[in-house]
């Protein structure tokens, strides 16, 4: 797969940057708990859809009012369970510090509600992406009970609001979801096989670390330059 110069980078969060997966467990088993719930033996909870999607693949028939109460329940518990065990993958911040030496430009997509997701951004990544942009900036967002926006949406309301060159950019994602993001906006998609998502074989590129993943990104910036130079 062949790419112009690149001037942006795209980044998934929960599994490509930063692991939370113990976090966002523990305080979903506890929020199941405090609403009487009994996970069955047979379920895993999967990180990274978002949480609407998360809920109804363990409790299929579970009622809207207890998902909202699941929700609120989680989410006043996050200072507790996922912020303290949140870490940024290894090289992740090193990779991001190098992308801003290039002067390339780098986003955020994520379902992560945006209350979350500066938090760990700001205690991690401070001043080194553009913008972060989760479901409640765009214009179908309805409430945080619904999931009525897909990654794609994320990634195209991105890509609009910074007149991002789709052909100049790469986007990063451990879920199906980030690569047909990636793919429906005509970006360059790596997938991170080191995170929670699986089925990513028809990504341009694979990352099975984050070593990977940044000598992916690494090198596809130095071919650049080595072309720019023999010219």
């Amino acid at each position: 797969m062949s790419t112009q110069k690149i001037t942006s980078a795209i980044f998934d969060l929960d599994g490509t940057l930063i692991d939370s997966k113990a976090g966002i467990v523990n305080g979903l088993k506890n929020a199941f708990k405090q609403c009487n719930l009994v996970m069955p033996s047979n379920k895993n909870i999967p990180v990274g859809p978002p949480l609407r999607d998360t809920i109804l693949s363990i409790f299929p028939n579970i009622s809207d009012g207890m998902i909202e109460k699941i929700t609120e329940v989680f989410r006043d518990a996050y200072h507790k369970y996922d912020l303290p065990v949140s870490r940024p993958f290894p090289k992740t911040v090193e990779l991001l510090e190098t992308l801003k030496e290039y002067d390339i430009k780098t986003y955020i997509a994520t379902y992560k509600p945006k209350i979350f997701s500066q938090k760990i951004l700001e205690k991690y990544f401070k001043n080194l992406y553009v913008d972060l942009v989760t479901p409640t900036e765009l214009p179908t967002w309805v409430s945080i009970y619904e999931n009525n926006c897909t990654k794609t949406d994320i990634v195209r309301f991105l890509v609009q609001k910074h007149s991002i060159d789709c052909s100049k950019c790469v986007m990063a994602g451990d879920a199906i979801t980030d690569i047909e993001a990636a793919h429906k906006n005509n970006i360059v998609s790596i997938a991170a096989n080191y995170g929670y998502g699986d089925n990513l074989a028809f990504a341009h590129y694979s990352a099975n670390t984050t070593g990977e993943l940044c000598n992916i990104i690494l090198s596809l910036i130095e071919t650049q330059q080595y072309q720019e130079k023999a010219v």
